[in-house]
């Protein structure tokens, strides 16, 4: 097959064969294994991110007035709609990283001479992962999320007695 190649070298990294189960590298397992299919191209960073490359564009010299939800859909025109998955305008800075769905989405809208935005570069090798760990951090994982929410709803209300 066209993956096997490039995860041939991957063989002693922990995804894989600790994935894998009890440790036998049964061949069927691997091949037809959930874990691994949905693997299968995606890169990890440091702190463990499953993440597809290529699907993240970071537009420099963005334009005055922009906001997110005017890069979104200029970009979502450029490279179909709904293609745009998340916006992200770094504060005091002209610049914003533009997450997609799928690279084929970003490299479309690289692609597109896209008006009044900014210029459009692919986020690839270490600024890539860099930017995944951050979001990681940033996104609580899941179970913890729903906690924080809840506290502020008691808060205040037994003064009155």
């Amino acid at each position: 097959g066209k993956g096997k190649g490039k995860g041939g070298g991957e063989r002693g990294s922990k995804r894989g064969r600790d994935e894998g189960g009890a440790g036998e590298p049964s061949p069927k397992r691997g091949r037809g294994g959930a874990a691994e299919g949905a693997q299968k191209g995606s890169e990890t960073t440091e702190a463990g991110t499953s993440y597809e490359p290529g699907c993240i564009v970071a537009v420099k010299d963005l334009a005055e007035g922009s906001d997110i939800s005017s890069v979104k859909e200029k970009l979502n025109d450029a490279a179909g709609a709904g293609a745009v998955r998340f916006v992200e305008i770094v504060e005091g800075q002209p610049l914003a990283f533009v997450r997609f769905g799928t690279p084929a989405a970003a490299t479309a809208a690289l692609g597109a001479s896209v008006e009044g935005v900014g210029s459009l570069s692919m986020l690839t090798g270490d600024d890539e992962k860099a930017y995944w760990d951050k979001i990681s951090a940033a996104a609580p994982k899941s179970g913890k999320g729903g906690k924080g929410k809840g506290k502020g709803k008691g808060k205040g209300k037994g003064k009155g007695k």
